[in-house]
């Protein structure tokens, strides 16, 4: 299984840019949110200041509350997408969404829109999630 590049992202409230790599020290984020970069992406640093490199120095822009990282010497855009850690969790565990979706009383449809961020389960549904999975609440978020 190839290896997954991971960041963890803040939207801030307002302002430019419109993503940060660190929590805001007023608060004034949505807590964080882990997104997969694309193949061939990583996070690099310049004078202490994170950035992500493709080809260059990439920007992190806002399309319709998403980010979107953009390279411009490559002439690429990507949707970054969310890491999907309830549908990994279940998977490493050995159940099927069907197996999962039955333990909990849910429909499979239910759990899915879980497993993409469609919907996000409440806090007493996650904890029970993350019982069956065998992992704590953090790990899912």
């Amino acid at each position: 299984m190839a290896e997954r590049n991971v960041i963890r992202l803040y939207r801030l409230d307002e302002g430019e840019p419109p993503f940060a790599f660190f929590p805001d020290d007023e608060g004034a984020d949505d807590g964080g949110r882990d997104y997969l970069l694309p193949e061939g992406y990583d996070v690099d640093s310049e004078d202490g200041a994170p950035f992500i490199r493709g080809k260059g120095r990439c920007v992190l822009q806002l399309h319709n509350g998403l980010p979107v990282l953009v390279d411009e010497a490559a002439k690429r855009a990507f949707l970054l997408e969310r890491d999907r850690k309830i549908e990994r969790a279940r998977e490493a565990r050995g159940l099927s969404r069907e197996e999962l979706a039955a333990e909990l009383g849910e429909t499979q449809l239910q759990l899915y829109r879980w497993e993409t961020y469609e919907e996000e389960p409440g806090t007493a549904l996650l904890g029970r999630i993350a019982r069956i999975l065998g992992c704590s609440t953090e790990e899912l978020l």
